[in-house]
């Protein structure tokens, strides 16, 4: 379950004066002005009178030396372009960077500019990059990825890592609640713009694996090894993942988060998610840091989500931390943990 974040209402005191009304009203004016001014982008979502009025807008074609993580891109010829969700008054919603491949385009990067998160969540870049170069250099030829679509989408891109899930499945979408009842026209935007063609039958084999990822460890690893099908396989997951598999099943893994800023006072951050976690009687949680966002806290809401398989896989302090039998930790870089998965066990 994802937790609203509650925000501070201003009021005014009441004044009975008359001889100086013009004078407060001008102040109030202001006042309000300003107010209303602070919290046009925090709320902005809420003036799109329809979500079926945005739609994507390709920009200009991202210089070769701005790839930075995405540099390897620039020297197979893969256009990487700049795009933005446009809101029919002409409010940006999100910017975003993508590869155009023939199957599709792949989202590289994500920004919100309303209230995160927005359709979507990313991951770090640079993380992505040092994980596509390990796995390139040490996945066996017959082995396979198990991880998060659009992850594997970009692993499979950067380093022709094979994977499991390879086509744009564009779930699960945050949507804003007011937009709830239209939720399959966004759906349509979507899958028109991504090129997400007829993908029934992987978007019900991701299923199984994220509700794998929900079950208990026992028989949630016993599914991964089987969704493996023989093949030696690696579990990929990113604590953003955790975020994911709560807005598709928030009874089996609730999960809250809050953002911090950028790190300067690390005693101070601290306190203030301690605080959080206490406030809240958050039993676990994890931290994510990229240069291009501000830091964030994850947490899981009670005690059974921290059974869940992803929990248990995934770096949560305060969860228990004992080894899942069937995946040993090869790998971790930024949010991310990669397993090697043990073989199916044979009848």
């Amino acid at each position: 379950m994802l937790v609203a974040h509650a925000h501070d209402q201003a009021t005014f005191p009441a004044h009975h004066r008359q001889a100086d009304w013009k004078r407060r009203f001008a102040l109030f004016s202001i006042a309000v002005g300003a107010l209303l001014i602070s919290v046009a982008g925090l709320f902005a979502w809420k003036h799109v009178s329809s979500p079926a009025s945005y739609h994507y807008e390709l920009g200009a074609v991202v210089p070769a030396g701005e790839l930075d993580a995405w540099a390897s891109l620039a020297e197979r010829q893969v256009v990487v372009r700049r795009a933005s969700i446009i809101a029919a008054d002409q409010q940006p919603l999100a910017e975003l960077e993508l590869a155009e491949v023939s199957s599709g385009p792949v989202l590289l990067k994500w920004k919100s500019r309303v209230d995160d998160p927005f359709l979507t969540v990313g991951t770090s870049a640079q993380d992505v990059s040092a994980l596509a170069q390990v796995l390139q250099r040490h996945m066996p030829k017959d082995g396979l990825v198990l991880g998060w679509w659009d992850t594997s989408r970009q692993l499979q891109l950067l380093g022709g890592t094979p994977v499991r899930f390879g086509k744009h499945l564009g779930l699960p979408l945050f949507v804003p609640q007011r937009w709830r009842s239209q939720s399959a026209d966004i759906e349509s935007i979507e899958r028109a713009f991504w090129k997400a063609g007829n993908a029934g039958e992987e978007r019900v084999q991701f299923q199984r694996f994220a509700n794998a990822l929900l079950s208990d460890e026992a028989s949630g690893m016993a599914e991964l090894q089987a969704i493996a099908g023989g093949r030696p396989a690696v579990l990929v997951l990113h604590v953003r993942d955790a975020i994911l598999l709560g807005q598709m099943d928030s009874r089996r893994l609730g999960v809250a988060f809050t953002d911090l800023g950028a790190l300067s006072d690390v005693h101070g951050m601290v306190r203030r998610v301690h605080d959080w976690l206490d406030h809240n009687r958050y039993p676990a949680y994890a931290m994510l840091q990229d240069k291009d966002s501000p830091v964030r806290a994850v947490a899981l809401t009670d005690a059974a989500s921290g059974k869940t398989l992803a929990a248990r896989l995934l770096p949560f302090m305060g969860n228990d931390q004992q080894d899942v039998a069937g995946a040993t930790l090869v790998y971790r870089v930024g949010g991310f943990v990669v397993y090697e998965l043990a073989p199916q066990a044979r009848p």
